[in-house]
């Protein structure tokens, strides 16, 4: 029932069959993707110390970022479960497994003091969070004076061709078949922006559309004490 209810809703957290599914088949479909979004990002966090994943998932992104970053000492958190196990076994092939870790947390209630973290990231994720505005208050909870938040989802809005584009490229046949149906349970920029400035971050610093329009990205910043 919980997978039924995910696919149905866009809500709730992964597990199960369904998690690894996951792992295998769309991380293996976005890997260059994903590769490629944070070469685009590399230079706004290259100074980055602490940084936090919300909504991490199997954790690919999270020790991308750790390997890519080797100053930084980088977190992920996500609700379920079966992904935080999923994320440690990738984790302890890393190269930086000494400085990424992972951890069961809610997006709605972060298990982190005030003004920890330099960057927070989040690929994914807020589509699947009851509320995005709380969610994204959370991040600007334990964000540092002057952090940034880098948030990236699937567009509902996106052009058919895009979705297509990558629905094909899906190794699994239930996320082939479900793809479009995931699509068009994401956000649609406008929704993004709106939940961004009803946050305490206010109006995003920057927001634009990438791999054809599937994507956008928000960036969001804390100020400065």
């Amino acid at each position: 029932m919980g997978a039924i209810k995910l696919f149905l809703t866009g809500k709730g957290p992964m597990t199960g069959y369904i998690a690894r599914a996951y792992d295998r088949a769309v991380q293996v479909a976005f890997r260059e993707f994903v590769r490629a979004t944070f070469e685009d990002l590399a230079d706004q966090i290259a100074g980055a110390r602490r940084v936090v994943d919300v909504g991490c998932g199997p954790g690919q992104f999270t020790i991308m970022a750790a390997e890519r970053l080797p100053q930084a000492q980088i977190v992920g958190v996500d609700l379920s479960p079966t992904m935080i196990e999923l994320a440690n076994g990738h984790r302890a092939a890393s190269a930086a497994v000494d400085r990424v870790s992972f951890e069961i947390g809610d997006a709605m209630a972060l298990p982190f003091a005030d003004n920890t973290f330099d960057v927070a990231i989040s690929s994914g994720s807020i589509k699947q969070w009851p509320d995005a505005s709380r969610g994204l208050a959370e991040i600007h909870r334990i964000l540092a004076p002057g952090g940034r938040a880098f948030v990236l989802e699937i567009n509902s809005d996106a052009p058919a061709s895009a979705i297509e584009a990558q629905r094909v490229k899906l190794q699994h046949w239930l996320f082939r078949l479900l793809f479009p149906r995931v699509a068009a349970q994401g956000m649609t920029p406008a929704q993004a922006r709106s939940a961004c400035v009803a946050s305490p971050f206010g109006e995003p610093r920057e927001q634009r559309l990438l791999l054809d329009g599937l994507i956008w990205l928000l960036v969001a910043q804390k100020a400065s004490a």
